[in-house]
């Protein structure tokens, strides 16, 4: 998939409960915390547009119901994002700053959905 010039990016942690969300709005990273089901994914969409590009994490089993919801999204092996943050040297272990790696991996990579 070849991101369009307009397409916002979006980076998704994933966890059981909640889904640490990333996106830039007018240059700036945003940050956005919903629950990880229906009424939280109908949240996402709503704030972050049907028509950007949610890339996340394959973690557990706990992105299969977003990622079903999102339907033609991508989901990126979790080992990729883990070798993508060493390959540049980022440090520090939170859901803040694991999401903006995930949505920096997003805009530099050709992610196929």
């Amino acid at each position: 998939m070849i991101l369009s010039a307009k397409q916002k990016v979006i980076g998704i942690d994933v966890s059981k409960d909640t889904l640490a969300v990333c996106f830039s709005l007018e240059d700036k990273l945003q940050h956005l915390e919903v629950s990880n089901n229906k009424a939280g994914f109908q949240k996402l969409v709503k704030q972050c547009s049907s028509e950007s590009l949610y890339v996340m994490e394959a973690t557990g089993i706990y992105y299969l119901h977003l990622a079903y919801f999102l339907y033609e999204q991508a989901v990126v092996n979790p080992v990729i994002i883990k070798r993508y943050i060493q390959m540049y040297l980022g440090k520090g272990k939170s859901d803040k700053k694991d999401v903006q790696w995930i949505k920096r991996y997003g805009e530099q990579n050709q992610v196929a959905s």
